[in-house]
């Protein structure tokens, strides 16, 4: 198999994440217009409990299946535990709602957010598999299609109903509808003979404990990294919620929001470059791992100091334009939001450098030191601060995580045995789908 252009894939990836981060954009748009900045607080408190579920529940199997250079698990290994992890996760979510939600359609928002998440996590293992053949495109493809058709429901749903909760609802049936209608659709044409949905019923699961349990094992780690790393932006949102009300907390969400279109970019990077950084690090390229995750960290960054520049430059005109005057108020909060992003995509890129070398456990205690870093200073600014504390307190958690990353790093990199010689981009002889060895058209 042909491996593609770094620089396509890129480019197909960053189209895709741009429109995914302007479709979730344009959904809290069309919650801060057709409705209250109560009901986008409630939006806002929904994926706030639901994304440290889910996440954990995802145990990053994509990175997995597209770093899994050696075909160790197959497509079957990857379906079969995120199902059981789905179910678990909404049922958890359930459980939740019904804890903490202050009103029926509190919970409803709630338990609706979660089954969308849901299909999206089970969308990601077939993401996987066309992310480690170099398939980047039919990815974008399936996330535009997401993206259009998430904002085409959940506006109008809005629109006719004026309700959260029929927001919700689309937000599941849209991204439902492209998972079972394209993702599958599109394995099925990409891996001649490969069933997207037998494995499940046909895979004799009782004789697959031992890949189960060593894939739960890595799984089990980066699902912990996982949470932790949405606990991270969240822990401030919930004591936000309690000390503000969700009006702040809507507000503090709509302006935070910007900078996921920075992290797409990063974000299409990473997806682009992390199945040869595995590579390289399964072969022993050291050289060529190393400037590969130099040159992803450098630009990074980049992206990180153009939304500081911009936010300081044009964001009381961005505000006012897409959320209103009252958003536009807070533009000091803005600045420090994009100044934690900015920390936040320098980590993430060492994030996937230290995933394709296998260092997951220093992951852990770095995201754990974060995480408490991030929570001790909301505890002591978001009650005297407000929303301002909470930008404060996420960026000490970031600036924590960036110290330990690059310290890891290194350590990984010195780890690696170098080649006599180095060699060019190598590609694995076959794709493990399942138990076929397809043949990508």
């Amino acid at each position: 198999m042909t491996p593609r252009s770094v620089g396509s894939n890129f480019a197909w990836t960053l189209s895709s994440g741009l429109g995914y981060a302007l479709a979730q954009w344009a959904v809290l748009v069309a919650l801060a217009r057709l409705g209250t900045m109560e009901e986008v607080g409630e939006f806002a408190l929904a994926l706030a409990i639901t994304a440290p579920v889910l996440l954990l529940a995802r145990m990053q199997l994509r990175t997995l299946q597209a770093t899994d250079a050696r075909g160790v698990h197959g497509f079957e290994h990857y379906l079969g535990l995120m199902v059981l992890n789905v179910l678990v996760a909404v049922a958890a979510c359930c459980a939740i709602a019904a804890c903490v939600a202050s009103s029926p359609r509190e919970g409803a928002v709630i338990v609706l957010v979660a089954v969308a998440k849901g299909f999206e996590a089970v969308s990601e293992v077939f993401y996987g598999a066309l992310q480690k053949a170099e398939r980047m495109a039919l990815i974008a493809r399936s996330i535009l299609a997401k993206s259009v058709l998430s904002v085409v429901a959940v506006t109008l749903a809005l629109w006719l109903t004026k309700s959260p909760v029929a927001g919700a609802a689309a937000l599941g049936l849209s991204w439902a509808v492209v998972l079972f209608l394209f993702d599958a659709q599109a394995f099925r044409r990409e891996f001649p003979g490969a069933h997207p949905w037998r494995p499940l019923w046909r895979t004799p699961w009782r004789e697959q404990g031992a890949p189960l349990k060593a894939l739960l094992g890595l799984g089990y780690v980066l699902g912990i990294t996982a949470l932790l790393g949405s606990l991270r932006p969240n822990a401030p949102r919930y004591l936000l919620e309690a000390h503000a009300g969700q009006a702040e907390l809507g507000m503090y969400a709509a302006l935070a929001y910007f900078a996921a279109l920075g992290g797409r970019v990063v974000h299409a990077m990473g997806m682009a470059v992390s199945p040869r950084l595995g590579r390289y690090h399964a072969d022993g390229a050291r050289q060529r791992f190393g400037r590969m995750l130099a040159a992803f960290v450098g630009s990074a960054a980049l992206v990180g100091v153009c939304a500081i520049g911009c936010a300081a430059l044009m964001g009381r005109w961005a505000l006012t334009l897409f959320y209103g005057a009252a958003y536009a108020q807070n533009l000091e909060l803005f600045v420090w939001l994009m100044g934690a992003a900015a920390l936040e995509y320098i980590c993430v890129s060492l994030q996937v450098g230290l995933t394709a070398a296998r260092e997951l456990g220093g992951q852990v205690v770095l995201l754990i030191v974060s995480v408490g870093v991030v929570v001790l200073a909301s505890l002591v600014w978001v009650p005297t601060q407000g929303p301002v504390g909470a930008a404060w307190a996420l960026g000490l958690g970031w600036m924590a995580e960036l110290a330990g990353s690059v310290l890891l790093t290194v350590r990984a990199w010195r780890r690696m045995a170098p080649q006599q010689a180095d060699p060019g981009p190598t590609v694995p002889a076959t794709t493990a789908v399942g138990a076929r060895e397809p043949t990508a058209g």
